[in-house]
């Protein structure tokens, strides 16, 4: 199947014209106005939710959480879905050998059964705090 990175540049190209175009509004916060700044993991995010499907987001920052959470409120219309979805699914992980899905999601299982024995005997990255 082979992506390379200059395969990805008209998505990035079209996820930052999308996101550019949904920023620079101001919003209303309390008694002061805010500019809108939307970012593209935003825009992508939210094109997940518009093909029903639920991205596994691993925030490792403050910041990397509340981008995640105003992508909720971000609505994309149908032209840029159906823009993101003719490049986006240009390759598509369907077309690879049944054998090789199956693979890869049978490693996804170990690594997550890993990570967790791992975070339960506390060798994980996240600290568990005390209400």
């Amino acid at each position: 199947m082979g992506i390379n990175w200059v395969d990805l540049i008209p998505l990035r190209t079209a996820l930052r014209d999308i996101a550019d175009a949904h920023s620079g509004s101001t919003a209303k916060v309390g008694d002061s106005s805010v500019e809108k700044r939307v970012s593209m993991a935003q825009v992508a995010l939210c094109w997940c939710r518009k093909h029903n499907t639920i991205p596994l987001v691993g925030c490792r920052s403050k910041q990397q959480a509340e981008d995640t959470l105003a992508s909720l409120s971000l609505h994309l219309r149908s032209e840029e879905v159906a823009a993101l979805d003719t490049l986006a699914l240009k390759k598509c992980t369907l077309d690879s050998p049944p054998w090789r899905r199956k693979f890869f999601v049978a490693l996804a299982g170990v690594v997550m059964v890993a990570c967790r024995w791992l975070d339960e005997l506390g060798f994980g990255v996240v600290e568990r705090v005390e209400a």
